[in-house]
């Protein structure tokens, strides 16, 4: 039996585990779509900004999932988004990055992060989160509609030259 998930909030200390997993979170994005993931050398030190101020922000989230003596399993990343004035529905509950380490995937760990995730939003008294996912990626998308995300609207690319 695995030992139980643990989600805390993420401290500085986790910067660089979470780099790790986003990188891997990348790598899985690259392979579905080469071109539009490719990032510049200096990515893992922007990204670790952004994760910083998103610790630091009002309503930012992140998250860290611990199994046993495992830290740093998975993280979720996420904050509040504002949508146009013309709704009556201004804020939702974004979640930007969930990753989970390809080798405890399956686990409850993702499933863990945004349970948590969702009762932060919640407490923050948001009624809708939004995440985003490619419909071609095997594991996000059936991960996500498996807790009951459905897709409202549809992103598309096309290259223009």
């Amino acid at each position: 039996m695995s030992p139980p998930v643990r989600v805390r909030t993420a401290t500085a200390a986790d910067l660089d585990l979470i780099v790790t997993r986003w990188q891997e979170l990348i790598a899985a994005h690259a392979a579905l779509e080469p071109t539009l993931y490719a990032v510049e050398a200096h990515a893992p030190a922007s990204y670790r900004a952004f994760v910083r101020r998103q610790m630091d922000a009002h309503r930012g989230l992140v998250l860290v999932a611990d199994r046993g003596a495992a830290v740093g399993v998975g993280y979720l990343m996420g904050g509040v988004g504002r949508r146009s004035p013309v709704y009556t529905v201004r804020e939702v509950g974004m979640v930007f990055d969930l990753a989970v380490r390809p080798d405890v995937r399956g686990g409850g760990v993702g499933s863990a992060l945004v349970d948590a995730a969702l009762e932060r939003f919640a407490g923050w008294g948001l009624d809708w989160v939004q995440v985003n996912f490619a419909p071609d990626n095997a594991l996000a998308a059936p991960f996500w509609q498996g807790r009951g995300f459905t897709t409202l609207l549809s992103e598309a690319y096309r290259p223009i030259r």
